[in-house]
């Protein structure tokens, strides 16, 4: 037996603060044993953190998110002025989440698109900016994740692709794939004074040279 956890958090990005539901589904009794894909993880604060110090990446541009998830970043480019914000995540049901944050804050539902997109799959729209906190979670993913990015790179080569990734292995690596697919990452310094970041990585990843 199942049982669902719905809370709201706030979050201040220099003047722009955020407010997110997130869900955690608890499975059993055992408090060990969550359902995370509506969590804030230390990746979106990165991601979304990056974004509010360099606004000129999103300001009137079409931005997609990835795997959104509770997306923080999301919702964040549409206060820094973004033109249009497209939210994925595997099927409608994983949206609703994305749905009922937007209502949260107030923001104009015309600025946002949620489609479903699977991994993997090819993104036909024009992308100025793709954003994607944490998708790197479970190696099994990892080729999929990359083969959506090389497609919507190769549809739009001015397209800039910004993600974060928390290491919890040393064993499993995005180099492979990316090579596989002719892209190459660049690691971004960057901090957080708030969350432990010292094992999130920001990349931006593009075409090879």
């Amino acid at each position: 037996m199942s049982t669902r956890v719905t809370t709201v958090k706030d979050f201040c990005f220099g003047s722009h603060a955020v407010c997110v539901q997130e869900e955690l589904t608890k499975i059993g009794e055992d408090d060990s044993a969550l359902g995370l894909g509506y969590y804030v993880w230390p990746s979106a604060i990165v991601l979304a953190s990056f974004l509010a110090d360099n606004t000129s990446l999103v300001l009137g541009k079409r931005v997609l998110e990835l795997g959104a998830g509770t997306s923080l970043p999301g919702l964040l480019a549409v206060k820094l002025g973004a033109a249009h914000v497209t939210l994925t995540d595997k099927s409608e049901l994983d949206l609703s989440n994305a749905r009922q944050s937007i209502e949260l804050n107030g923001l104009d539902a015309s600025l946002f698109s949620l489609r479903p997109l699977l991994w993997g799959d090819d993104f036909t729209d024009q992308v100025d900016i793709l954003v994607a906190a944490d998708c790197f979670y479970n190696p099994g993913d990892f080729e999929d994740v990359v083969a959506t990015m090389a497609c919507i790179l190769e549809r739009n080569p001015g397209c800039a692709v910004i993600t974060t990734y928390q290491l919890r292995s040393i064993y499993y690596t995005i180099q492979p794939s990316l090579t596989r697919w002719r892209l190459q990452a660049r690691e971004i310094p960057h901090k957080s004074n708030e969350i432990d970041t010292d094992n999130v990585f920001l990349l931006q990843i593009s075409r090879e040279d």
